[in-house]
């Protein structure tokens, strides 16, 4: 029965350094949208699997993600926390967008996040890019965080979170 006891405990120290050894990611993204305007930090007119839009014309891909300790504790040591938009043609990445916390909205916001995360165990940001100079074609826009490395959607398990729309130009 000790031994038995024993086996036990090794097997749940076990399983708990293997669970531990697979980081918490910075942030997952929780709601995201592709649309013409947004407005009090919400999307306005989105578009579902395609974008007619008017040459010209841009487009904003906007999002929320949810974050926790570890990416507080990257805004407490940085003083920011890097999200980058990568918009692709097809295959060709044409812009890496910056739209994460920027050391001036840290400074403003430190004492809402780290409520947040004490009251909830997280926080929630909304941000947005902009495209301008749009061509027709597949878009993709691949989510990286601060290392420049994919995240992933919020319940999707492994999956790398890539969103994508068809643009295609109206009279």
């Amino acid at each position: 029965m000790r031994l038995l006891l024993q086996l036990a405990l090794i097997f749940i120290v076990l399983l708990i350094s293997e669970i531990e050894s697979y980081p918490q990611p910075l942030f997952e993204v929780t709601r995201e949208a592709f649309c013409r305007e947004v407005r009090d930090r919400e999307p306005q007119q989105p578009f579902s699997d395609f974008a007619e839009v008017r040459k010209g014309d841009g487009l904003f891909l906007w999002m929320e993600i949810k974050a926790g300790e570890r990416a507080l504790t990257m805004l407490e040591a940085k003083g920011e926390l890097p999200i980058y938009h990568a918009w692709a043609l097809e295959v060709r990445v044409l812009d890496l967008i910056n739209i994460g916390i920027t050391k001036e909205r840290w400074l403003e916001q430190a004492d809402a996040i780290r409520g947040e995360v004490n009251r909830r165990g997280f926080f929630t940001w909304r941000t947005q890019s902009y495209k301008k100079n749009l061509k027709e074609g597949r878009w993709y826009v691949s989510v990286l965080d601060a290392n420049k490395k994919p995240v992933k959607k919020l319940g999707s398990g492994t999956e790398v979170f890539r969103p994508e729309i068809v643009v295609q130009f109206i009279k």
